[in-house]
C-alpha cells in the first residue's frame, strides 16, 4: 500500500484493456457523472489497451466531469468495422514487408513498424479527439494528481509504465520484476502504444524502442494507481465473472465435436492476451488490508506508519487500507457479440474485416464469440456494451456512491 495515514480520501480510476469491449467502460462512467449526485473526482487515472484511451480522455476533460461523458460516447458511437481495420490492395501489397519484417513507406505521423492493417483511424481518433492540452492542464493545475497508461516494450516483453503527474516526478516506487516505470509527458504515441494489439496493428515507436499493446502483462493497472497514491480504487473490468469458467467448459465442449478453427483459436489467442491478474491483486489487497486491522488491533493505529517507515525505499509512507470497487459486465460479452452478428449480418459493411467475420462467426456451434467480443468495432454493439455498463453500475448505485464518501 502506498499512501500516507493523514490524508484525505483519493480515488484512482482504473481502466482495463479490451479491444471493443471498451465501450462498456464508458457506459459506467456515464452511469457515475449523470446519476451520483454527489461530487466523484478521480485523483489517480490508469489504463491499458483501450483504458489507456479512454483513460487520456477522462484525463483530459476531468475538470469538467458532468460534461466529459457524453462526448466520448458519441465519439465511440461513430466508430467503424471498415475504417477501423482498412485492408485493401495497399496492405495486401506490403504484406510480404510485413511478414519478413522490413520497412514500410511511412503513412503515419506516429512511427511504426509492422502491422496487418492501416492505423491511421484509430490514430486520428487518439491524436484527434483527446484534448491533449486538456490533460497538461488538469495535470499542472492540480485539478488531477497522476495519469498512467502500460505498454509492453517489443524487444524485451517487459512492462513500461508511462506516468505524468502533477508533482512532476515519480513517488517512491518499489522495484517491480518485468517492469519499468517511466515519468515522462504522455502524449498521443503513448496512449497508441499500449493499445496496439500485436500483429494485428503495429508497433510504435516511443524514444528509441517500440511498443505493443500493455494489456499483454498488465491489463488492469491497479498497483500503478496504489503507487501513485489512489487509498480507493474504481476498477472496471471487462470480462464477465464466470467467463472464463464458463468458456473453458464450451471450449472443451467444442474440440470433443468438431476441430477448432482459427476464429476459435484467435478468440482464445486473444482472451489469452487480455487475461489478466485482477482477481489475484484484489485478493493481494483484500489480505494487506486483514494485516494492517490486525496490527492495529494489536499493536496501535499507528501499526501502518511504523512498518511503512521500518521498509528502506518508502521514505515513512504509511500503510493503510485499500478500499475496492469493481465493476465488470454481468453477461458473457462474446455471446452479446455472437447476437449482434446475428441479429445484423453485418450489412452495412464491406470490408474485408466484416467479410470475414460474417463467414466465420455466423455458426450456431459457436454461442461466444471471444474474437469478435475484442474486434467488433460496430455501432450496435458498442451501444449494446454502453447500455450494459450503465445497467450494471446502476446495479451498484449505493456501492459507487459509499466509494467516494
Amino acid at each position: 500500500m502506498s499512501t500516507d495515514g493523514d490524508d484525505p480520501p483519493r480515488v484512482g480510476l482504473v481502466l482495463s484493456g479490451g479491444g471493443a469491449r471498451g465501450a462498456y467502460e464508458v457506459g459506467v462512467l456515464r452511469y457515475i457523472r449523470e446519476q451520483i449526485k454527489r461530487p466523484c473526482p478521480f485523483h489517480v487515472v490508469t489504463g491499458s489497451s483501450v483504458g489507456a484511451i479512454n483513460g487520456s480522455y477522462i484525463a483530459a476533460t476531468i475538470d469538467r466531469p458532468r460534461a466529459q461523458v457524453r462526448p466520448l460516447a458519441r465519439v465511440w458511437s461513430e466508430l467503424d468495422l471498415d475504417r477501423m481495420y482498412r485492408f485493401g490492395w495497399t496492405q495486401v501489397r506490403h504484406l510480404p514487408q510485413v511478414l519478413f519484417g522490413r520497412h514500410l513507406p511511412k503513412t503515419s505521423r506516429v512511427e511504426t513498424i509492422g502491422g496487418l492493417v492501416d492505423s491511421g483511424y484509430i490514430e486520428a481518433f487518439v491524436r484527434d479527439r483527446v484534448p491533449w492540452k486538456g490533460l497538461r492542464h488538469n495535470l499542472e493545475h492540480g485539478h488531477l494528481e497522476a495519469f498512467a497508461c502500460s505498454a509492453t516494450e517489443l524487444a524485451t516483453g517487459n512492462t513500461t509504465v508511462f506516468v505524468q503527474t502533477h508533482a512532476g516526478q515519480l513517488p517512491p516506487w518499489p522495484s517491480d520484476p518485468g517492469q519499468e516505470v517511466v515519468h515522462t509527458s504522455i502524449s498521443a504515441s503513448h496512449t497508441l502504444a499500449s493499445a496496439a494489439i500485436p500483429v494485428l496493428f503495429p508497433a510504435v515507436r516511443v524514444g528509441e524502442r517500440y511498443f505493443v499493446d500493455g494489456s499483454l502483462r498488465q491489463n488492469t493497472p491497479v498497483r500503478p494507481a496504489m503507487r501513485l497514491g489512489a487509498n480507493r480504487l474504481l476498477v472496471i473490468g471487462l470480462r464477465h465473472e464466470h467467463a472464463q469458467r464458463m468458456a473453458d467448459d464450451r471450449a472443451r465442449e467444442k474440440v470433443k465435436t468438431i476441430f477448432p478453427n482459427a476464429v476459435f483459436m484467435a478468440g482464445k489467442l486473444l482472451d489469452a492476451l487480455f487475461l489478466d491478474k485482477l482477481e489475484a491483486d484484489l485478493a493481494r489487497i483484500d489480505r494487506t488490508n486483514r494485516l494492517i486491522e490486525a496490527g492495529e488491533r494489536m499493536y496501535g493505529e499507528d501499526f501502518g506508519s511504523k512498518i511503512g517507515a521500518a521498509i528502506p525505499g518508502r521514505k515513512g509512507r504509511a500503510y493503510v487500507p485499500v478500499r475496492t470497487l469493481l465493476i465488470r459486465p454481468s453477461q458473457n460479452l462474446g455471446e452479446v457479440a455472437h447476437q449482434i452478428i446475428r441479429k445484423t449480418n453485418l450489412a452495412r459493411y464491406s470490408g474485408v474485416m466484416a467479410r470475414w467475420i460474417r463467414r466465420s462467426m455466423m455458426g450456431d456451434e459457436m454461442p461466444e464469440n471471444d474474437l469478435a467480443s475484442y474486434v467488433l468495432f460496430d455501432p450496435d454493439y458498442i451501444k449494446t456494451l454502453m447500455h450494459l455498463g450503465y445497467h450494471d453500475a446502476q446495479a451498484q448505485h449505493a456501492q459507487i456512491a459509499d466509494l467516494f464518501g
